[in-house]
């Protein structure tokens, strides 16, 4: 074999090997893109629109691309448009065009491949605006036709929808109203079956509108105005008075409701001593001719306890110390502030109000110990006086001596002395001596010397 042949055959296995190398770490793969590409529209005509709505229609792509390529790729990397250059109104099939921006990914099938799209004419028309009421005023009161400004509004579209347009509507909710109602509403075109044609626009988009509320004659609505009498218990006070309904619509002549002045009594509600809410339905006292569809109301009159404040006074009471601490407190009583309903305060027990000092988890020292103030249901704490109280925590436990060594002392020699025999008073003195205290070390006595006896002496023998 030439040399030639063998170095052409050795690149080509070399290529080979490495194609093969390349392919198993970033193979080929063939998948369905997961994200849906918009269809954009190009080139549409003047004075022509779809009579589809082709704003959200999708593409789903299958893709043909190495395996880091097609990983990598996002929804902005492919571009779908149909083209509508030069076709005229009518019916078209118009192809699909994908097109992927990284060469090295391939578009082998997409759906939909065409869409077939309808183009019309745009044409527009003037509409008057129609108001719908959707609810209704109050009792007693009527509402009438209402007013839009502008009156009327322009529509435009695709022909055959504008053909459709109806009217142009606008809803308004009076809730209960008792007098004239005005709104900003939006408008939209309906079809025949009252349905909103989606695809028409219309200019303006909304309208002022105005709807009159008024009461027909010989109806007059009054307010209701409880008449209560007398007083709450000692200690209590009044909350309020609600009537429900507050105001009723009086039946009558047009002469007779002129004379009502503008509200109506109910019978007399006693509340002399009461304590708590008082509930009743009352009849109303209506002048002459003059009736009512409803003749009684619920009153309800609400009483409270006075509201008051008190400072009593409390011994601190320690919570979280060992056994083994002995606890200081530097103040025996502090003052506290209360505040609620006053005859719950005139029975506040000395036991209701406490005040704690938590020393949980304090190291032996002074420490500045905010109170807990713990007061009973219905009773708010308003403050304590000081606001905080020094303790001083001192531990029990003695610690053990650490035992010094002495060092030997080399003793003195001693003097010898005379001893001479105690006297009577030296030995009573030595026996009446009190006793050493406890703690004091009491020097070594020194031994008296032995008493000796003098030798006896020779009695001289005389001459005779």
């Amino acid at each position: 074999m030439k040399p030639t042949t063998t170095l052409l055959l050795s690149v080509l296995l070399a290529f080979v090997v490495w194609f093969i190398a390349i392919d198993q770490e970033n193979p080929m793969i063939r998948r369905e893109y997961e994200e849906p590409i918009l269809i954009e529209v190009r080139n549409m005509g003047a004075g022509l629109q779809s009579l589809q709505d082709l704003s959200n229609r999708t593409a789903v792509l299958t893709l043909r691309a190495p395996q880091r390529s097609l990983e990598s790729q996002q929804a902005d990397d492919f571009s779908a448009v149909i083209d509508l250059a030069r076709l005229p109104a009518g019916s078209h099939e118009v192809e699909v065009e994908v097109i992927a921006l990284n060469p090295d990914v391939e578009v082998i099938a997409h759906e939909p491949r065409q869409l077939r799209v309808q183009l019309e004419p745009v044409i527009s028309r003037f509409v008057p605006v129609e108001v719908e009421v959707m609810d209704s005023p109050a009792f007693g009161y009527d509402w009438q036709e209402p007013l839009s400004e502008p009156a009327e509004v322009e529509i435009s579209g695709p022909r055959t929808l504008v053909t459709q347009v109806r009217s142009v509507v606008a809803t308004v909710f009076l809730r209960n109203a008792k007098s004239q109602v005005e709104q900003v509403r939006p408008l939209s075109a309906r079809n025949a079956q009252n349905l909103e044609l989606e695809r028409v626009e219309v200019e303006p988009n909304s309208a002022r509108i105005v709807v009159p509320v008024v009461q027909p004659p010989g109806r007059k609505e009054v307010v209701v105005r409880a008449d209560v009498q007398g007083a709450p218990s000692a200690n209590y006070r009044l909350t309020g008075v609600k009537v429900e309904p507050p105001t009723v619509v009086l039946l009558g002549s047009p002469s007779a409701l002129r004379d009502v002045p503008g509200y109506v009594e109910t019978r007399p509600l006693m509340i002399e001593g009461a304590t708590g809410e008082v509930r009743e339905r009352l009849t109303l006292i209506l002048p002459e001719n003059v009736s009512t569809l409803e003749d009684s109301v619920s009153v309800t009159v609400g009483v409270a306890p006075l509201e008051s404040s008190l400072t009593v006074t409390r011994h601190p009471v320690v919570q979280g110390a060992g056994d083994d601490m002995r606890i200081t407190v530097s103040l025996e009583e502090v003052e506290v502030i209360v505040s609620g309903p006053l005859p719950r305060l005139e029975l506040l027990g000395p036991e209701e109000v406490r005040v704690l000092l938590d020393l949980t988890g304090l190291l032996p020292g002074s420490h500045l110990v905010q109170p807990t103030v713990v007061v009973p249901e219905g009773i708010v704490e308003e403050g304590v006086i000081p606001e905080a109280i020094e303790v001083l925590i001192e531990s029990l436990v003695t610690p053990t001596p650490t035992e010094t060594p002495v060092p030997d002392e080399t003793p003195a020699t001693p003097v010898p002395e005379t001893a001479e025999p105690p006297t009577p008073a030296d030995a009573e003195s030595t026996a009446t001596a009190p006793a050493p205290e406890a703690g004091t070390v009491e020097p070594s006595p020194v031994p008296a010397p032995e008493k000796t006896e003098p030798p006896p002496t020779a009695t001289p023998t005389s001459s005779s």
